[in-house]
């Protein structure tokens, strides 16, 4: 009696601890959203991603940052300027937020992102300033710019838009998209995040879409 009464309880406690565990993986695993869903909560993905020519841009250090940069994980492409009053810094700090949510999440998944910020700005974007302005975002994120043809062939070719404001003091403002670009591991144009972006929606859309791509 004694017996069954244990092979019962052990038998319980293995059920739960499925459901349990069923449960957790359910929480766990993105929902595949449609691409409609995924339209409504912030990200267009295309059908068929974008191939990029080549480019060249000069990174924070000096250095080239060119298309095959892009390879091997996904990254997220905005492009701005560091004296940017208000679009710029805000959308950089949900990219953090955004990225830091990621983390939590799916600590793989975040390895294998990198932030770019591009900018359009390359008469007053040194690269020490560039550097100093992403860095204070995140370490790891890159600055990059290049002369004006450059940039502009690389953001046409993302479908960002900026130009330049003449002020009555004799400077210039700046004007750009507020997209942001998502590039996969191939190095084509897969998408882009709308503007606002929305950090937990980021999230959301992004692992649905990842859960997509890697079946």
């Amino acid at each position: 009696m004694n017996k069954g009464v244990a092979n019962t309880v052990i038998g319980l406690a293995a059920f739960m601890a499925l459901l349990v565990g069923l449960l957790v993986h359910r929480v766990l695993t993105p929902a595949t959203m449609t691409q409609q869903q995924l339209i409504d909560n912030g990200l267009f993905v295309y059908d068929v991603p974008r191939r990029l020519s080549e480019f060249t841009l000069t990174d924070h250090n000096g250095r080239d940052f060119t298309r095959a940069q892009l390879k091997g994980q996904w990254t997220l492409m905005f492009f701005g300027y560091t004296s940017c009053p208000d679009v710029c810094p805000t959308t950089m700090a949900s990219i953090r937020q955004f990225a830091n949510l990621l983390k939590e999440a799916d600590a793989k998944a975040a390895d294998k992102l990198q932030v770019v910020f591009v900018s359009v700005d390359p008469m007053r974007d040194t690269p020490d300033k560039l550097g100093t302005y992403v860095h204070y975002f995140d370490e790891h994120y890159v600055g990059a710019t290049s002369e004006y043809m450059s940039i502009f062939t690389l953001a046409q070719q993302l479908n960002i838009a900026f130009g330049y404001l003449p002020s009555k003091d004799g400077t210039y403002d700046v004007s750009h998209s507020g997209e942001i670009a998502l590039i996969n591991p191939e190095g084509d144009f897969h998408g882009f995040f709308k503007s606002p972006p929305d950090p937990h929606k980021m999230l959301v859309t992004f692992r649905s879409m990842l859960k997509g791509w890697q079946h």
